[in-house]
């Protein structure tokens, strides 16, 4: 069973007391696209697959169709969180 109160608090998968531990990069998958997630077992290749196509504008009023990985959405990578666990951050003033 995974443990939920391992998980910082927060978007990202680090805070003042260290990196989360489910997190991890994958030298097997290609660059920003190499995040790993072991709570949810995803990365960044798995979510950013999972996207499919995706309609933009290109910037001269055309619609253009993007292909999967072409528009990376994952951020594992950069070690922002995938998982949802402990995201909401509480302020206090």
């Amino acid at each position: 069973m995974k443990d939920e109160s391992l998980i910082p608090k927060g978007e990202y998968c680090y805070d003042e007391k260290g990196r989360c531990p489910y997190w991890s990069l994958r030298t097997d998958l290609p660059k920003q696209e190499n995040g790993y997630c072991s709570f949810i077992e995803k990365s960044d290749f798995d979510i950013n697959e999972g996207i499919g196509k995706i309609p933009w504008e290109n910037g001269k009023g055309e619609l253009t169709i993007t292909e999967p990985h072409e528009i990376p959405i994952g951020l594992l990578w950069d070690q922002c969180k995938e998982c949802g666990i402990n995201d909401v951050v509480e302020i206090i003033g």
